[in-house]
C-alpha cells in the first residue's frame, strides 16, 4: 500500500520548510504554505535562485504569526494582521496579481540580511492569483501550482545514479509518498489522499535551487542533481522534470500514513535517455576564447560549467535552458545544443545548455 511518508509547508517562499504530521488544504495550497514572499520594491518576486542565503532562514508558526530566525540567531515575528490594508501589483514568473506589503520594520529586517532593499509580501485572505492552466484555481506564491508531490522511491533511484549525496528536501515537496514503484507517479492523473482528491497537472520542471544544500545553501559540485537528472528526466525541449505539480478538488486534511489511491491514469511523458557512459565517448579538449582570455575546455561540459570552473561569472536562474538569463554571443565555432531553445537569433546561445563541439569564441551579453 502506498502511504504518505512526509508533509511539508514553506510559510515564506525560498526559506526553510516545516515538517508536519497533518496539513489542511485551503484555497491556494496547504494552510500557510508560501503565503509570504520576498520581492523587489516593484513587486517582482525574489527567490533563492538569486539569493541562496534565503534557504538558511528558519520558519515556525504560532497562531496567526510567522517567526523568522536568521543564521545569526536574530529573529522577528511577523503578524499577518499588520500587513497593509491596500494591495499592490505583484509578479511571479510573469503571472501578475496583487498582494499586501509588510510593515517597514519587517522589510528592513530582511533588507539588512540580504544587503538589498526588499519587501515582504503576503498573499492575503482572498487570493487574486490563479494558476496558468486553470483560471478558477487559486495559488499562493508557489512557482506555478499549489501542491508538489514527490515519490521517495523515485528519489532513491536518482540517488543510486547520482555520485553526490542528496537530500529529498532539496526538491521542496509538499507531499512525499512511500512504497510506490520508482516514477509510478508519471502515469497518474487523479489520486486520492485521505479525504482529498488531487489532479496531477504536469511534471515539475526543476531549476538551480535543487543543487543547493538545504543547510548551508551552497551549490553542489558539478551541478548535481540536475546533471544526473538530465541523463534520464530531460524531455525533447531540454526541460528537466522531477516530482508532480497538483491541484486539489476539495478541502480536507492530509495526514502522515494516509493511503494513496490512484483513481485515474494517463500516458506517461516521454524522456530522452542518455546516460554518462554514452555521453563520455569521443571526449576531446578544446578552447573557449572570451575577450583576451583563453580557457582550456572540453566537448563534454556546458559552457556555463566550464566558465564557472575558471571563476568567470555568468548570470543565470534555472540552469535548465528555461529562463534565458545565461545568454551569450557565439562569435565563432560550433556548439551542441542540449535543448531546442538553446540557440537564439543573432548567434546568441544559452551557456547552460550548449556544449562546445570544438574551439569556440564567445562574448558575454550586456543585460
Amino acid at each position: 500500500m502506498m502511504l504518505v511518508d512526509q508533509l511539508y509547508i514553506y510559510p515564506c517562499k525560498s526559506m526553510k520548510g516545516i515538517p508536519l504530521k497533518k496539513a489542511t488544504t485551503t484555497e491556494g495550497g496547504f494552510q500557510y504554505d508560501r503565503v509570504l514572499m520576498i520581492s523587489e520594491p516593484d513587486g517582482t518576486f525574489i527567490t533563492a535562485r538569486q539569493y541562496p542565503q534565503l534557504l538558511k532562514i528558519e520558519t515556525t508558526l504560532v497562531d496567526n504569526k510567522i517567526h523568522l530566525l536568521l543564521p545569526s540567531k536574530q529573529a522577528i515575528t511577523i503578524n499577518l494582521d499588520d500587513f497593509s490594508q491596500d494591495v499592490e501589483p505583484t509578479q511571479v514568473w510573469g503571472n501578475h496579481f496583487t498582494s499586501h506589503i509588510a510593515p517597514i520594520s519587517v522589510n528592513q529586517f530582511i533588507s539588512q540580511f540580504l544587503q538589498k532593499d526588499v519587501q515582504v509580501r503576503w498573499v492575503g485572505n482572498h487570493l487574486s492569483r490563479r494558476t496558468k492552466r486553470y483560471c478558477d484555481v487559486a495559488v499562493s506564491f508557489a512557482d506555478g501550482y499549489p501542491y508538489l508531490l514527490l515519490n521517495q522511491s523515485s528519489f532513491n533511484y536518482l540517488q543510486q545514479q547520482c555520485p553526490e549525496k542528496l537530500d529529498i528536501r532539496q526538491f521542496r515537496g509538499n507531499i512525499i509518498i512511500k512504497d510506490a514503484l520508482p516514477f509510478a507517479e508519471d502515469g497518474w492523473k487523479t489520486i486520492k489522499i485521505g479525504p482529498v482528491i488531487f489532479d496531477i497537472v504536469k511534471p515539475c520542471t526543476r531549476c538551480v535551487v535543487t543543487t543547493m544544500n538545504v543547510e548551508t545553501s551552497k551549490l553542489s559540485t558539478d551541478n548535481e542533481p540536475l546533471k544526473t537528472l538530465r541523463y534520464f528526466r530531460s524531455d525533447s525541449e531540454g526541460k528537466i522534470d522531477f516530482g508532480m505539480n497538483m491541484i486539489a478538488r476539495n478541502h480536507g486534511t492530509v495526514c502522515l500514513d494516509d493511503p494513496i489511491e490512484v483513481l485515474e491514469r494517463q500516458p506517461a511523458k516521454n524522456y530522452i535517455k542518455s546516460f554518462p557512459a554514452e555521453i563520455k565517448q569521443n571526449q576531446q579538449p578544446c578552447t573557449i576564447a572570451l575577450n583576451e582570455q583563453i580557457i582550456q575546455g572540453n566537448n563534454q561540459q556546458t559552457i556555463l560549467e566550464q566558465l564557472e570552473q575558471h571563476q568567470i561569472a555568468v548570470p543565470y536562474s534555472c540552469r535548465a535552458g528555461v529562463c534565458g538569463r545565461c545568454q551569450i554571443l557565439l562569435k565563432s565555432g560550433e556548439v551542441t545544443a542540449m535543448t531546442k531553445a538553446a540557440i537564439k537569433r543573432g548567434n546568441r546561445i544559452l551557456a547552460c545548455s550548449c556544449i562546445p563541439k570544438s574551439n569556440i569564441e564567445i562574448e558575454l551579453v550586456k543585460k
